[in-house]
């Protein structure tokens, strides 16, 4: 391989897409190790891995062309793809395919306004983008090498520059995610992809070794137990319709939105694949036979795979704790405080009354203790509870999220379901208290909000509203306060709120990264 390549015609580009495969499944069982996002299934490499080799599967050495070659791949990957990882790649070389379309080799150029391109779409097909994942390195790879190139920059130059400028973008998502910061890891998806580059780049520049995660000393050390959620959509669905009248996949989005997450949708032709999450799939699957037919169907169950084994584990010998409750940070908690399953409920989404049976069914054979810290919720469980004769459960008369986290602090537990039942009443008689705080921008400034006593108060200054609503006068009979923390709080406001409680002696604090997003910060006191 010469050192001033400056075009890619279709046989190089062939044995780079072979080269980004090799590297990619040598190091599929260290990305299927550090899958935490957007749900804990351990199968990022595998999706990433399958749906690559589903592209490879369709070339044949009769494509010599650039675009020949990256036509067939890209559609082979779009319809054979797997995951969320693994549909989402898919689009981004699809993305690749559309920019550099009748091109027979492509340059520098080519190259640098395709993966440009291939970003956007990529993007577009994700419904609720997030920053830390393979997204942010598509970005941000391509934006950071841009500056460091120009028209006689080699194709070896400029894959050399990409991979490095990859590499740097992915040690950084560590710090851009809380659950990859709670577990001192980086991204899989992005790593992934970092991966495909870099054994591209290996290819043209004739270096056949591949970079090998798990002997890397560049790579953070991973903990020998990773912190993970149990994930509230139980099923990833994953399904292709060849639809009967010409519709777009944004005449789907509000349906789907309110069935599920992890939403993604790449329509080509007529045809429109769609992966979700959800607890609702043959449901979202008959919807869709209405306007067309499907082709391909794939509904894998997220409780039965080895990754959530610890659903069939119990922390306490006679009965089961089931905690609902908003935030992964919160979901967290309370399954330290001994709920064994505590499930995050998305914010904004109102599960049916059937979702949830369905997901307590799991249980309903044992004696089930369940919290919720929102009414609605709470009270579709005791409908439950009655109208399906589950004589073994108990929802717990916690409305807030703070009581919740008391009681399980406090609760002194036995081998006997019906003592720890008859302790509650016992519970209803000590005093609780809770409030929340919400930072809005108003043009220039910041406005605090909370509530005291049901009253609405609203403050320009954080200390100014603790000082009304959480005063020493308000907790002087209460000895313990916690503070969840909420998604998008600052480092400064933190501060502020911890200097509050900390100059009061009378008053035990704790802070705790709740991360829900119905609020910036909730208290509670016991």
């Amino acid at each position: 391989m010469t050192n001033n390549q400056t075009q890619i015609n279709g046989d190089l580009l062939y044995r780079m897409i072979m080269g980004g495969f090799a590297s990619l499944s040598q190091n599929k069982e260290y990305l299927n190790g550090i899958n935490v996002f957007p749900v804990s299934d351990a199968d990022t490499g595998t999706n990433m891995s399958v749906t690559f080799n589903r592209g490879l599967e369709v070339l044949n050495s009769g494509n010599t062309t650039f675009n020949g070659v990256l036509s067939m791949f890209s559609k082979g990957m779009l319809f054979g793809s797997r995951g969320n990882s693994g549909f989402l790649l898919s689009q981004y070389f699809l993305g690749i395919h559309e920019y550099t379309k009748d091109k027979e080799t492509a340059t520098v150029v080519d190259l640098s306004k395709a993966l440009q391109h291939a970003y956007e779409v990529a993007y577009k097909a994700i419904l609720r983008p997030a920053e830390g994942t393979m997204l942010t390195i598509m970005r941000e790879g391509i934006k950071r090498t841009l500056p460091k190139i120009s028209s006689s920059t080699t194709t070896q130059d400029f894959f050399r520059l990409l991979v490095s400028e990859m590499f740097l973008c992915v040690k950084e998502t560590v710090k851009q995610m809380s659950v990859l910061k709670d577990n001192n890891i980086v991204d899989s998806g992005a790593l992934g992809l970092y991966l495909i580059f870099d054994g591209m780049k290996r290819a043209i520049c004739g270096e056949p070794q591949y970079f090998d995660c798990e002997q890397s000393e560049l790579l953070p050390k991973r903990p020998n137990a990773l912190v993970k959620n149990i994930s509230f959509f139980r099923y990833c669905t994953e399904f292709v319709v060849r639809l009967k009248q010409n519709k777009d996949g944004k005449f789907f989005i509000n349906y789907l939105e309110k069935n599920g997450d992890s939403l993604v949708i790449a329509t080509d032709g007529d045809c429109i694949k769609v992966h979700i999450h959800s607890n609702i799939p043959e449901e979202i699957l008959k919807e869709f036979s209405k306007y067309g037919d499907i082709i391909t169907k794939k509904i894998d169950d997220l409780f039965k795979t080895e990754e959530f084994d610890r659903l069939k584990k119990r922390k306490h010998p006679s009965f089961t704790i089931i905690a609902f409750t908003s935030g992964d940070g919160n979901a967290t908690i309370l399954e330290q405080l001994g709920a064994d399953v505590a499930f995050s409920v998305p914010y904004g989404y109102t599960p049916s009354e059937s979702e949830l049976k369905m997901l307590v069914g799991e249980f309903a054979k044992e004696n089930l203790i369940i919290f919720a810290d929102n009414k609605s919720i709470r009270e579709k469980l005791q409908s439950i509870k009655w109208f399906g004769g589950l004589n073994n459960c108990f929802v717990a008369e916690c409305d807030t999220l703070s009581k919740i986290f008391f009681t399980l602090s406090s609760l002194v537990f036995s081998d006997k379901f019906k003592e720890i039942v008859k302790s509650f009443e016992n519970l209803k008689k000590q005093n609780f208290f809770e409030t929340s705080i919400s930072v809005l921008q108003e043009k220039d400034n910041k406005i605090y909000s909370g509530y005291l006593k049901g009253k609405l108060i609203k403050k320009d200054s954080l200390v100014d509203l603790l000082d009304e609503i959480v005063s020493i006068k308000v907790l002087e009979s209460f000895s313990t306060v916690v503070v969840f923390g909420g998604k998008n709080v600052v480092d400064q406001d933190i501060d502020l709120i911890q200097s509050h409680f900390e100059n009061n002696d009378d008053i035990e604090c704790a802070y705790l990264e709740g991360r829900q997003q119905t609020a910036d910060f909730i208290i509670g006191a016991y």
